[in-house]
């Protein structure tokens, strides 16, 4: 039980720190290069090695398993869609001129973020995608995720509707490389959390440099970079994203406070990212580098920004939850939820 807390621990210290890098991720891509154009020279460079926070988060999905039930899908969609309203709620109170009926029913279904349609895919999915992963060896699940690399890398730059990566087939692959993580790879006890720690060091600093120096000298040289190392399909940034991962996979750590604040990451990125509330703070960074004349210290404290915005979406998380937990268990106890709940529950053992 200590082992598997520790675990637990460790993979969500890693989830903290992936939300982390989005929130700071979103900063740059919304607020920091579309109002500083003159930064290009390094905020390019910067959004390449920061990009790997939602591979990790399906690296995790995988590396734990999904476990399909219609009650698990339920609360997720319903948490997402709970939010999804109240952002819309809030946004309408800032801005009065927002509030149309249609935009209000839509906003029961939480498809206003890329990631939760892609994701409850992958969740209902999950029946399907664990077959392979409980039968096969080792060696076969290495082949799975070749071919799942071919089809999405390989073909999907070529095919417009799945090149970006943002796309149920890339998160299978994803999500099939964080079983194989967890099954069959078995580090060498000498290959420490550091000497992992300095491979993913070396490895984006020279990405970072590629892209930072092609900009000066060699322009053709930083697309190739961008382009094996930057959309959510591309292999560069999945292993890049994967040797992230298994340094906390070497990282011993067991933490009440890692798991409480762990356990409202979703909520962080339903509240910062987003077109009614998520533009005031964007609006706000993008005005705070007046504020400096040191671009480093500009930067740091955006990381500090980024860090107060996920500690306040987990303390409003905290406090409305018990708000959604109460309105999804009248849902999931209700009579015609359980009958229908029976139904896919005896359809999966046909």
């Amino acid at each position: 039980m200590s082992n598997q807390k520790q675990r637990e621990s460790n993979i969500e210290l890693l989830r903290l720190i992936s939300m982390l890098i989005i929130v700071i991720y979103h900063f740059f891509i919304n607020a920091i290069i579309p109002s500083s154009p003159e930064l290009d020279y390094i905020t390019k460079p910067l959004i390449a090695v920061i990009h790997i926070g939602v591979i990790c988060f399906v690296l995790i999905s995988g590396y734990w398993g999904i476990k399909f039930s219609l009650k698990g899908f339920t609360k997720v969609f319903l948490y997402c869609s709970f939010y999804s309203v109240l952002i819309f709620g809030a946004g309408c109170l800032l801005n009065p001129d927002l509030f149309n009926i249609r935009d209000a029913i839509l906003s029961f279904i939480p498809n206003r973020w890329w990631f939760i349609p892609v994701y409850l895919c992958l969740f209902i999915l999950a029946p399907i995608i664990n077959i392979p992963l409980e039968r096969a060896s080792n060696k076969n699940k290495l082949l799975f995720i070749i071919l799942l690399g071919i089809v999405s890398f390989g073909f999907g730059q070529f095919t417009p509707t799945i090149s970006d990566g943002k796309n149920p087939l890339n998160f299978i692959w994803i999500y099939y490389l964080g079983n194989y993580i967890r099954t069959a790879i078995k580090l060498p006890a000498k290959i420490d959390a550091k000497k992992i720690f300095m491979v993913y060091l070396s490895l984006n600093a020279f990405l970072f440099l590629v892209i930072f120096l092609s900009q000066m000298y060699v322009p053709v040289a930083g697309k190739i970079a961008m382009h094996f190392f930057y959309p959510y399909n591309s292999l560069g940034l999945i292993i890049n994203s994967a040797v992230f991962f298994l340094i906390f996979t070497k990282i011993s750590v067991s933490s009440k406070i890692i798991n409480w604040f762990a356990g409202s990451t979703l909520a962080v990125y339903l509240l910062h990212e987003n077109q009614y509330i998520g533009i005031y703070v964007y609006d706000f960074v993008a005005d705070l580098k007046h504020s400096f004349d040191s671009l480093g210290l500009y930067f740091l404290v955006i990381i500090l920004l980024a860090a107060l915005v996920l500690i306040t979406a987990v303390l409003i998380d905290k406090l409305i939850s018990p708000v959604i937990n109460f309105i999804t268990q009248l849902i999931i106890n209700s009579k015609p939820f359980l009958w229908i709940d029976k139904k896919v529950v005896e359809l999966s053992y046909i």
